[in-house]
């Protein structure tokens, strides 16, 4: 058995990222996060917003991923997202910018439809905050 296992990320827009790694870990929509090794029993889940990480040469390396859906086999995960940044991607100011507007949006809210739109904003650039390390992605 191969001791790693092919990952790949893709995205409408692009691929984000296709490598040979250990381990895979990804949040799905409602049963928590999969963590996978070489392997695995094929399946297929709903992918849902957060970090997903994966182990490369003993390091952990983590990507946004927003969304989509994840094919697991036992040599190769390909996740089909309908958003997703690796760390380099990430505009650190941008992501801090969309925190701030998304904070004002929430205290503004009068409706459930607005509020429920305002909280999947800051959630969104929380993820990315964390992904990169910011302080004020680590609240979340």
């Amino acid at each position: 058995m191969s001791q790693t296992i092919k990952l790949e990320v893709v995205t409408p827009e692009r691929p984000v990222f296709s490598a040979e790694v250990a381990e895979v870990q990804f949040p799905t929509a409602s049963r928590g996060y999969y963590g996978i090794l070489p392997g695995h029993t094929p399946l297929m889940t709903a992918v849902g917003d957060g970090l997903l990480y994966y182990v490369q040469e003993g390091q952990r390396h983590w990507i946004t991923v927003f969304g989509g859906f994840a094919e697991v086999g036992p040599d190769r995960v390909t996740i089909l997202a309908r958003g997703s940044e690796t760390v380099e991607m990430i505009d650190l100011g941008r992501a801090e910018a969309a925190r701030e507007r998304a904070l004002k949006l929430l205290k503004e809210a009068q409706t459930e439809p607005e509020m429920t739109k305002a909280q999947a904003k800051l959630n969104a650039s929380l993820i990315r905050l964390q992904a990169a390390g910011h302080p004020a992605g680590h609240g979340f």
